[in-house]
């Protein structure tokens, strides 16, 4: 680079000539033109397909299971929800009433032989809480009121479940008068209609 240098009214004015030649800061030539392109990204690998290997569903069969209840060959003669107790003693010996179970309790009749037995489960757990045929006899299967309600029938029967039978008094409770009216009908024609099979079986009530 040169300097010119000339006196203007006693003061030295410098100037500076830029050589023709000299590079731009950018690296480039004065007038160079040239543009620079963008690398093109390299294409991602194609991942392998695997094709080895068992890929086949494993079929489950589902058997269905039957259940045998020990009702399969009788009709329902007569059902109703109802509560279930039994005639007691507590820890301590004194006589009370203890809750036996909620359910459908049944009147059941048997296609072939036409013996009407009552029957009640548990709800949930579908265990026999009372089993027995109704037969009337002077101290079995008579049903009385129960003192203050008429929502309670009571009675005493040979009761048979968990492969046991028991004389027991039970009470059966039910949410309306009015089925609890018609339990008694049914109860004791269901006793009539058992009273002349197992006489003429010449078996005694």
């Amino acid at each position: 680079m040169a300097e010119e240098t000339k006196e203007v009214s006693g003061v030295k004015e410098t100037s500076e000539s830029v050589d023709s030649s000299k590079e731009v800061e950018d690296g480039t030539s004065k007038g160079d033109t040239a543009s620079t392109k963008p690398e093109t990204p390299e294409e991602p690998e194609e991942e392998e397909e695997v094709v080895e290997g068992n890929w086949n569903t494993r079929k489950v069969e589902v058997k269905e299971i039957q259940v045998i209840t020990g009702e399969e060959d009788e009709e329902i003669f007569w059902q109703q929800r109802s509560k279930l107790y039994r005639f007691g003693t507590d820890t301590d010996g004194e006589p009370v009433w203890k809750e036996r179970g909620l359910g459908e309790s049944k009147l059941l009749q048997h296609k072939t032989t036409k013996k009407i037995r009552f029957l009640l489960r548990q709800d949930k757990t579908l265990k026999v809480v009372a089993n027995h045929y109704v037969l009337e006899t002077e101290s079995l299967c008579r049903l009385r009121p129960n003192i203050g309600s008429d929502k309670i029938w009571v009675w005493t029967a040979n009761n048979t479940y968990d492969d046991e039978t028991k004389v027991e008094q039970m009470a059966l409770k039910f949410g309306q008068i009015d089925q609890a009216k018609l339990f008694k009908e049914k109860f004791e024609e269901a006793a009539k209609i058992n009273k002349e099979i197992f006489q003429a079986e010449g078996k005694k009530c």
